[in-house]
């Protein structure tokens, strides 16, 4: 049998459940790269440095789920309303513009210099926050 491009049980009539197993983990594996805020009404764009035609957009998908979790008084209350998920490719560099043309100005601006980073995503640890004295 050849799964994967490994030859497995060549030398046997045939392969273990456990090694069965492990190959469904594997080909089933996700990994999460990160978590970022992003703007409303922004599409997000991918941009591989590394090919000709490389900018493209990314669809985003809503998640379903819905998480009901008890408060400090006992009521059931609602948590992680609509998050998002998105299939990304490591290799890219992955920003926010409002349509197709705004991306390919920032890429553009990116590659002759005037900006440092392409990457306008925030971390939700960086989140800015008022202090009063």
């Amino acid at each position: 049998m050849n799964i994967f491009g490994i030859k497995i049980g060549s030398d046997k009539k045939e392969s273990t459940k456990s090694e069965m197993e492990l190959l469904e983990k594997e080909k089933q594996e996700y990994k999460l790269i990160g978590k970022y805020l992003r703007k409303k009404g922004l599409k997000l764009f991918a941009y591989n440095p590394l090919k000709e035609v490389s900018l493209r957009e990314i669809k985003v998908a809503e998640k379903n789920d819905l998480h009901l979790l008890p408060d400090e008084r006992g009521k059931l209350v609602a948590k992680d309303l609509g998050l998002e998920e998105v299939e990304v490719d490591s290799r890219d560099i992955h920003f926010e513009a409002l349509n197709l043309k705004n991306a390919n100005k920032r890429v553009q601006k990116y590659i002759s210099g005037e900006i440092k980073e392409l990457c306008n995503l925030r971390n939700p640890e960086e989140l800015e926050t008022i202090k009063l004295f």
